[in-house]
């Protein structure tokens, strides 16, 4: 039985956060996240999920943290038939920012070669950069079928700001030891990284010894969106916005004039 779920969406520091719960001794975890069971490995059957786990001791709590239940309802209904009790935390970030922060991960490796501006040149492009950031209505969903004491929204921006109060509240959220410290805490994981080319990564430790943040390998992430263009993907994502701030209760409109 899986007592808690980090349903994503992807780029909200999902693998932080994993990173972070594996840590501590009262949690069971698999070596990896992302174990997709419930959405695109569940016909692989659960001998195969509870597989993926180290045993269980006793007081340990076993998660899983898949960026993508989020945006399946499939998935999130199957959930809810494994274990109606279980408890769920989801990432809240700008579909926005979190739409050029996925682009980038993927871009720098050198396997797409479009602009982030021409994302909304064909409908596969939104499908895989903007829409997986899109969850008011799968969030909605959620708080309709779960009780508000076992969901817990973790916001990016919060993060950023005090990551160790973010831990402290996952581990109390749990009813776990919220006094334990994890290595992860201080540590980066999956963040934007020049790209992978030999010349971007010898230019990447150079400029940034020098202090030169915009020669090192990742310019056009530190560019940021163009201005015109966030302001189309801002008037795209303001209904999504507008219906996530009613949805979780607090005013997240600030995004659509960033």
């Amino acid at each position: 039985m899986i007592d808690f779920f980090y349903l994503g969406p992807p780029k909200t520091a999902s693998t932080w956060v994993f990173e972070c719960l594996k840590e501590h001794p009262q949690i069971c975890a698999t070596e990896q996240s992302e174990s997709n069971y419930f959405d695109v490995n569940f016909y692989k059957g659960e001998a195969w999920y509870e597989s993926l786990y180290p045993p269980q001791t006793d007081g340990q709590l076993k998660i899983d943290c898949t960026p993508t239940y989020i945006n399946s309802v499939q998935a999130l209904e199957r959930i809810l038939t494994h274990n109606p009790d279980a408890k769920f935390a989801f990432g809240v970030r700008n579909p926005v920012e979190r739409a050029f922060s996925g682009y980038w991960h993927v871009q720098r490796l050198g396997h797409i070669t479009y602009t982030f501006e021409e994302i909304l040149d064909t409908y596969v492009w939104f499908r895989a950069w903007v829409e997986p950031g899109l969850i008011s209505a799968h969030i909605a969903w959620l708080m309709q079928h779960v009780e508000a004491h076992n969901i817990m929204p973790v916001y990016f921006d919060d993060l950023k700001d005090n990551p160790e109060q973010i831990v402290k509240d996952l581990y109390s959220f749990l009813d776990i030891e919220s006094s334990f410290i994890p290595e992860t805490l201080t540590k980066k994981v999956n963040v934007a990284r020049p790209k992978n080319t030999l010349s971007a990564r010898v230019g990447h430790k150079l400029f940034e010894k020098m202090g030169h943040k915009a020669f090192s390998g990742k310019k056009e992430y530190l560019e940021g969106i163009p201005p015109p263009f966030r302001e189309e993907l801002n008037a795209l994502c303001a209904p999504e916005i507008e219906a996530l701030s009613e949805c979780l209760g607090r005013d997240l409109t600030g995004w659509i004039k960033t």
